[in-house]
């Protein structure tokens, strides 16, 4: 395990420091698919926090059906919570060196992300989000897709459920997150590059030029 200092070093060399994008939209809508054409995890650098990837790992070392089965949902339970546990630590980590963090989730609960957002913002971190868009249609057929070459699906029902809970959340984003508010429409793929290769070079710009906030200026300062 790294020591303070080397977190602390890596912080300060970090491409994207004091930076955070979430990733919001359905399951289902490619998020995981956009933060790669925009090199957030990439080039860019950010350390990525997905709880959803740790859950599917998991989920596959104990044997447990990808496909949601309600025979299974006590070792589902367990499951999920040992991997947001790990997902908050690697962030914890990450966050000691102020490290570019990209947070993917659907983004369903406002009080969540509000929170998360202050408590970034606390500690010097300026946040922007990236709201992956898609139909319904598409968004249950990407999951259907998923599960039939050995992801983790969640079924019709869910992504109906959780889709409508996405998109009636949208406004308050937009007004939270202000210029620094960005929409991808994922509905066609073919479409999505010509879009995520003039956001990049936003958000490049962005991630690289320091936050002039005085928390930010103070920790460079004091480490």
């Amino acid at each position: 395990m790294q020591s303070l200092k080397n977190y602390i070093q890596e912080g300060r060399n970090d491409p994207s420091i004091f930076h955070a994008v979430f990733m919001s939209g359905s399951p289902g809508a490619g998020k995981s698919h956009v933060a790669q054409q925009l090199a957030l995890p990439g080039q860019l650098g950010y350390k990525e926090i997905n709880s959803d990837n740790e859950f599917t790992r998991y989920m596959k070392d104990a044997f447990l059906d990808l496909v949601l089965n309600p025979d299974q949902q006590f070792q589902r339970d367990v499951t999920r919570a040992v991997a947001k546990r790990h997902s908050q630590a690697k962030k914890r980590h990450a966050e000691i060196g102020r490290l570019g963090l990209v947070i993917d989730g659907t983004a369903r609960n406002v009080s969540k992300i509000k929170n998360q957002k202050a408590e970034l913002e606390a500690k010097g971190y300026e946040c922007a989000m990236v709201y992956v868009s898609t139909s319904l249609d598409s968004a249950i057929e990407n999951d259907h897709m998923r599960g039939a070459t050995g992801g983790r699906s969640l079924g019709p029902e869910m992504i109906t459920s959780m889709h409508k809970d996405v998109v009636k959340n949208i406004n308050v984003y937009k007004r939270m997150f202000g210029k620094l508010f960005f929409e991808v429409d994922n509905s066609v793929w073919e479409k999505t590059p010509t879009q995520t290769r003039k956001l990049y070079n936003t958000i490049s710009r962005w991630s690289k030029t320091m936050p002039k906030n005085k928390i930010a200026q103070q920790w460079m300062k004091d480490n």
